[in-house]
């Protein structure tokens, strides 16, 4: 069968619910190409093995539990994940061509290194117009992989594809590479394990299960980076890479404790990200959930994310090549955990980022303190244009702002000088609780960012004491990285808004603390402001 076009395969779940979006709907899921039915064992075979009765909405099954301690201070694993609600433990394996991984001698010991085992049934797999690459039955280890056009990696259930904890084991460094191939799906329900323990040094400091009865936000930066847990050299990021790639598909899997980037999307078109669960240590260096990097027509679905970094973030950093505008982004009904920013556009942003939609999501702290950094991040500070970004229907819990806009001018590569823009963003039915810090939007002196709306937003701090260090006036730190933090305490505690043309604020509630003292917004240099 004739594989679909980039374009034909993803017209119906990309363009058009992103131009209904705009109306106020959703889109639909993706079909996978049939492979060659030319097979030396076919799927049918395994359906009893992964056929398991299963409850809905239970937790992951003891099997699929780390086969390992995992380092821990207290809050930095979440204690309950919700898999079941995610992974759908009885899905029935595809029909199709399977090359089972203990046919090419591949050992599930938990010790047996595999990666040549592995490599030759991928290859076996693709040499035969592709099929089902098949892990099964045990704890596999393994050092880089390289997947190949029209086919599937599937890891079964109650079963481990497991990173070698030798560096030496990766070239390049990934555990997962897919470079130039098309028709690539990697599946679950079973688990890859990143061993993310054997690349970080242990941290300066364990961080606090609760919030300080006063906040400060100068301790909660302090403190944010001194419970990092600092990468060694050698480790595999990104974790998984798809590279310049199309028509891929990653679903119903679980990804636990990777030792950088975990599932980088690079320069590709048309994926699906759905059912994903990926359950990193919260203080582990650099390990994003989620990056889309230069890639267009994603859609990432009803994933659930606990992380050290940022959870899902689009970056689109290719000084140089205007070829490499985004477009087209959909991120819908996923739960995140992160220790910094929940979702975000930034930080590199020298190429375009376009048509992004952000709807029915979660953002979460749990059982560790400080909170999130930002529950939404919108940047471009290094001369990309970032336009038509929809945010609604996002509920927040302790993160420590709920919004954080920032046009700025950082100019990493020093050849946009004072050259993007950040205009036509919509934000609405935004809920934060557990706030520590107002919602801030910025631009710089003469660049300003424009046409903001922002629409039933409903924000409460937590309760308890507040430190403030208001600066008079707000600096501008127009070349600093950004984050929320960059202007110290603010005068305002629900907005702060500055260097803005064209800003609508309706329906915006915001609860202080007890003991506030500061206005609830604060415009500075606000162009067509409209308030209601």
């Amino acid at each position: 069968m004739k594989h679909a076009s980039p374009v034909q395969f993803f017209t119906v779940l990309f363009l058009i619910p992103l131009a209904v979006a705009r109306a106020e709907n959703g889109g639909a899921g993706v079909p996978h190409p049939v492979t060659n039915p030319a097979s030396p064992r076919m799927l049918e075979g395994f359906r009893v093995a992964e056929g398991t009765q299963r409850t809905p909405g239970a937790a992951l099954p003891t099997e699929l539990r780390p086969l390992e301690a995992r380092p821990s201070t207290p809050g930095e694993f979440l204690q309950d994940i919700p898999c079941g609600e995610y992974i759908d433990f009885d899905r029935t394996a595809p029909f199709g061509p399977v090359f089972d991984v203990q046919d090419f001698g591949a050992v599930g010991d938990g010790k047996t290194v595999n990666t040549a085992a592995i490599q030759n049934a991928i290859e076996a797999a693709h040499g035969q117009g592709g099929g089902t690459v098949w892990i099964a039955g045990g704890d596999f280890v393994s050092g880089t992989l390289e997947l190949k056009s029209d086919v599937t990696l599937r890891i079964a259930r109650d079963t481990v594809l497991r990173a070698s904890r030798d560096p030496s084991h990766y070239a390049p460094p990934h555990f997962i590479q897919c470079d130039k191939a098309q028709n690539v799906r990697i599946e679950g329900p079973g688990k890859i394990a990143g061993e993310g323990q054997a690349w970080w040094q242990p941290p300066r400091m364990n961080a606090p299960v609760t919030p300080p009865e006063v906040f400060s936000l100068e301790e909660a930066r302090s403190v944010h980076f001194a419970c990092k847990r600092k990468k060694v050299p050698g480790r595999p990021s990104p974790f998984i890479r798809l590279n310049e790639s199309s028509n891929l598909v990653v679903s119903n899997l679980i990804i636990e404790n990777s030792p950088g980037w975990s599932l980088s999307l690079d320069r590709c078109k048309g994926v699906q990200v759905e059912g994903v669960v990926l359950d990193n240590n919260y203080h582990g260096e650099n390990t994003d959930g989620i990056d889309i990097v230069g890639s267009s027509e994603v859609a990432i679905t009803r994933c659930f994310i606990s992380t050290g970094d940022d959870g899902i973030v689009l970056k689109n950093g290719f000084a140089g090549d205007v070829s490499r505008a985004m477009t087209n982004i959909r991120i819908t009904r996923c739960a995140i955990r992160s220790a910094a920013n929940c979702i975000k556009i930034g930080t590199e942003t020298w190429s375009d980022i376009s048509d992004v939609l952000i709807e029915d999501c979660r953002l979460f702290t749990e059982e560790i303190w400080p909170w999130a950094l930002s529950a939404i991040a919108l940047e471009s500070v290094d001369g990309a244009a970032v336009r038509n970004v929809t945010v609604r229907n996002v509920s927040a819990n302790n993160v420590t702002t709920p919004l954080f806009i920032r046009l700025g001018n950082r100019n990493r590569w020093k050849d946009k000088d004072r050259a993007g823009a950040l205009e036509h963003i919509t934000v609405r039915q935004l809920t934060a609780t557990g706030v520590e810090f107002p919602c801030v939007i910025s631009g710089i002196p003469g660049l300003y960012a424009k046409d903001i709306v922002l629409e039933d937003i409903d924000i409460a701090y937590r309760a308890g004491g507040e430190q403030l260090d208001i600066k008079s006036p707000v600096p501008e730190v127009d070349e600093e990285y950004p984050e929320f933090w960059m202007f110290g305490d603010l005068p305002a505690y629900a907005l702060f808004a500055r260097h803005v043309d064209g800003l609508v604020v309706r329906n915006f509630r915001a609860v202080p603390r007890s003991v506030n003292e500061r206005e609830a917004f604060v415009f500075e240099d606000v162009l067509n402001l409209e308030r209601n």
